[in-house]
């Protein structure tokens, strides 16, 4: 009986670290990226009363007899089971949408969580709320056309220094659009040459980032069997175009064949549309511009004329002005000059056995030596859950389940209380034996 009592005593005890698990599962069912407890139970000790024997001499065996001394906890495991999503509309909540940890630096430790509710700091550094813990990634390089190198060392992510664009000079122009094949033919001997002009302009910018206007005129100058010519003339002085006599007649032009099909250029000999330079002197203190224009998609056929040209590089200096993560990491900054650039890309770190690390607290784990070490990589590849932005990773606490394990854990501390209860009820009739 007072085995059984002794027994009994670590039922009671490990019923109610159940129940402490249990009690932590239920208070973190709103926690983002909570990953919920079990407790599993194994028997302890017992105490052989008599061994078993083998069959002989026209007798069958026996079995052994053996009295448990108890129970004792054989784990207490994480879940690991991926939660349900819930949008939260803020663009730097991340939800990781299958295997993976971020990695965050918290002081002199990198550690590693699920639950992705990050903002920017003061200082532009990407923070877990809460704890300050900085996120760890890769970030973008300006010297090196912002490319994002994901074999270099993992650093917090701070783009901070990465707020303001410096301003980039034009040196590329690309035309687009249609001359109309119907346009008649501008007469140069007379009065108000050349009488049908199609003028467009666009917007260069300096090394200094001042933007100026460089204006195109083209008109019709010739037509032959299966080929028509025209002439441009660029400005970039208040439409003060060149006077035609000015301009040596065999020099910027435009051939176009009987498709309508822009064909040669500058009557280069043998036949080429390659881009044309344009030097642009400037008088500002910013060094002069060297312009690249390319006419080659111009065409001639019937129909409005609508030439322009479509783009072109060179911005001037931009402040950060918003940004957005993608599904593969990627923190890309919007410039209040419209640019947009590639900042940043958040690491993921996948474990062989992630049930083994070690829960530290605040939603953090540490390696331990069961959990293996961290393997990291890229949102979306390999074995890494892709990311959604503007979401957060709910527990994977599933209530009702809880409800059933807390009554089971009462049930099975309540029987065991009753060990005890009868245990000492007998004790008594021996001691009243004696009466």
């Amino acid at each position: 009986m007072m085995r059984a009592m002794y027994s009994v005593i670590s039922g009671l005890r490990n019923h109610q670290t159940k129940m402490d698990v249990i009690g932590n599962n239920i208070a973190n069912v709103n926690t983002y990226g909570f990953k919920k407890a079990r407790v599993v139970f194994k028997d302890t000790l017992y105490q052989t009363m008599s061994t078993g024997s083998a069959p002989q001499n026209g007798r069958g065996g026996t079995n052994q007899m053996a009295v448990g001394l108890g129970m004792m906890l054989g784990s207490i495991d994480t879940i690991c089971t991926p939660a349900p999503s819930q949008t939260t509309g803020k663009n730097t909540d991340l939800c990781i949408n299958g295997n993976g940890y971020f990695l965050v630096q918290y002081g002199d430790e990198v550690l590693y969580t699920r639950s992705g509710a990050f903002d920017f700091d003061v200082l532009g550094q990407l923070c877990a709320g809460g704890n300050g813990a900085l996120v760890m990634g890769w970030l973008a390089d300006p010297n090196n056309n912002w490319a994002i190198d994901t074999n270099a060392a993992l650093t917090a992510i701070d783009i901070g220094r990465l707020s303001v664009l410096e301003p980039k000079a034009s040196d590329w122009m690309e035309f687009a659009g249609n001359l109309d094949a119907e346009t008649p033919i501008s007469d140069s001997s007379a009065p108000g040459y050349p009488q049908y002009p199609i003028v467009t302009s666009k917007e260069v910018t300096d090394s200094r980032g001042n933007t100026h206007t460089v204006y195109f005129r083209f008109f019709k100058t010739g037509a032959t069997a299966g080929s028509t010519t025209w002439r441009y003339q660029i400005s970039y002085n208040d439409m003060d175009f060149v006077d035609d006599e000015d301009v040596n007649a065999d020099t910027c032009t435009l051939e176009f064949d009987s498709s309508g099909k822009l064909v040669n250029i500058n009557g280069a000999s043998p036949a080429s549309t390659d881009p044309i330079n344009l030097p642009i002197p400037l008088s500002n203190g910013a060094a002069d511009i060297s312009l690249e224009i390319d006419f080659s998609a111009i065409t001639e056929h019937r129909g409005k004329s609508d030439v322009w040209a479509e783009y072109v590089t060179g911005y001037p200096a931009g402040e950060l002005s918003s940004i957005s993560i993608g599904s593969d990491g990627v923190i890309t900054g919007i410039f209040s000059n419209e640019e947009r650039r590639d900042l940043a890309r958040i690491a993921l770190a996948t474990f062989q056995n992630p049930a083994g690390l070690t829960n530290v607290g605040e939603s953090l784990y540490r390696v331990s030596s069961n959990s293996g070490d961290a393997h990291v990589g890229i949102p979306g590849e390999g074995d890494a859950g892709a990311l959604i932005p503007g979401s957060l990773e709910m527990s994977n606490v599933d209530l009702s389940e809880e409800f059933v394990d807390m009554i089971t854990t009462q049930r099975g501390f309540q029987a065991n209380s009753r060990v005890i209860t009868a245990s000492d009820e007998m004790l008594q009739e021996l001691v009243n034996l004696k009466r």
